[in-house]
């Protein structure tokens, strides 16, 4: 198995046979240096969404009208939320935590997983906005975050195939209540979403003892609310163990 990175939480996994799956296609907001366009998603004919955040769906209107074939698998909150931006349903599937799903040579489950706790506004935070270039997508950013919910629906995906176990975080947290796969053959780990990652990424790892860690989600994709984030703590930590995901990059599981 295979898995290549395209930026933000965008993950795409490749079975020995040639099957392929998507997850949390994005494309990056103006402002940002991430050279990720929407025709990189092009060709895809399955899409697994983690959650209802604007960055995990805002780009899949137009990757279904670019790709009008691709069936886009996600919980009741952004399925609702992508209707109403004109996704046709007949190119949605709802899945529901405990799903089992089954695409080529794959085997998916999705567990029910928990959202990272967002940091408040602080003067650091807002300054940091005000003076960023990219200020421009101050609106855009409030209105959708508005419009696209999470409502509790994070899903933690377990990914078997080609005798292989990878696990797929949308957003860095887990719920206590909830039994997760341990020691898999990989763990990808969005390095993002709390005013200091450290402490609950270390948390994660204790808890699923993954043979090797993969960071993403920490590159500076919606400007200003992204912003370049110390990886030095979780590499160190863990030298040997994790690394972060280069963009474009083919991992070899």
């Amino acid at each position: 198995m295979k898995v290549i990175w395209h930026g933000t939480a965008s993950v795409e996994m490749i079975s020995s046979k040639g099957d392929r799956i998507l997850f949390d296609p994005f494309v990056p907001l103006k402002g940002s240096d991430v050279p990720v366009k929407i025709e990189d998603f092009d060709g895809f004919d399955e899409i697994l969404v983690t959650h209802g955040h604007f960055d995990h769906i805002i780009s899949l209107p137009e990757i279904v009208r670019r790709n009008p074939g691709v069936r886009i698998r996600c919980t009741e909150t952004p399925y609702k939320t992508l209707l109403k931006k004109g996704v046709p349903k007949e190119n949605l599937i709802l899945i529901r935590h405990g799903d089992t799903i089954r695409i080529g040579s794959f085997t998916i489950r999705a567990i029910h997983g928990k959202h990272a706790v967002l940091p408040k506004a602080s003067v650091s935070r807002v300054s940091y906005i005000l003076r960023s270039p990219a200020i421009g997508n101050v609106l855009f950013f409030l209105r959708q975050h508005h419009i696209c919910k999470e409502n509790g629906e994070t899903v933690f995906y377990e990914v078997e195939c080609d005798g292989k176990r990878a696990c797929v975080m949308g957003s860095l947290n887990l719920r206590e209540d909830t039994e997760y796969p341990t020691e898999a053959d990989l763990l990808i780990l969005p390095y993002n979403g709390w005013e200091d990652n450290f402490p609950p990424a270390v948390r994660t790892v204790e808890r699923l003892k993954p043979k090797r860690i993969l960071l993403d989600h920490y590159d500076d994709t919606f400007p200003p609310f992204t912003m370049p984030l110390d990886l030095s703590p979780i590499l160190e930590k863990y030298k040997g163990t994790v690394s972060a995901m280069e963009l474009g990059k083919t991992e070899e599981i």
